[in-house]
This record gives structure tokens, sequence and C-alpha cells, in this order.
């Protein structure tokens, strides 16, 4: 009797270590998907602002200067190689 009690306890302790193995590592899971969620959203918010920017005369021109080495008259532009 007292052995299939010490049994029972055992495998129920195993249990309970499995469990807690399986929590964490869905946790863990949760954790990262919501920081790529964040980070997601960071993204799609700066997206959303480039969209909406891009009917402003200076946005036009800061991009064209980025993108296409555009200088502005009475700019300098400088090289770098």
């Amino acid at each position: 009797m007292i052995a299939f009690i010490l049994m029972a306890c055992a495998i129920y302790i195993q249990a309970i270590h499995k469990k807690n193995r399986l929590v964490a590592a869905l946790q863990q899971k949760v954790d990262t998907l919501t920081l790529a969620k964040k980070e997601a959203e960071e993204a799609k918010e700066e997206l959303l602002l480039r969209m909406q920017s891009k009917e402003d005369p200076e946005w036009i021109e800061l991009a064209l200067k980025e993108k296409l080495g555009v200088a502005a008259e009475g700019e300098l532009k400088v090289v770098f190689e």
C-alpha cells in the first residue's frame, strides 16, 4: 500500500514538473510574440505617418535628398566614398 502511494506521488510530482516546464515554454512564446506585435505596430505607425506625409513638400524634398542625392539651390553637396 505504501509503495503504491509513493509511486502515485512520484507520478504526480513528475506531471507537475512537466506542466510547469510547458507553462514556462508557452510564457516565453507569449513574451516573444508580444514583443514582435509591439515592433510590428510601431512599424505600422511609422509607415502610416510616411503615407500621410507624402503630400508634404518638405517630406518630398527630404526624400529626394536622401534617395537620389539631390541638393537644393544654394546647398553644398558633399559625397563620401
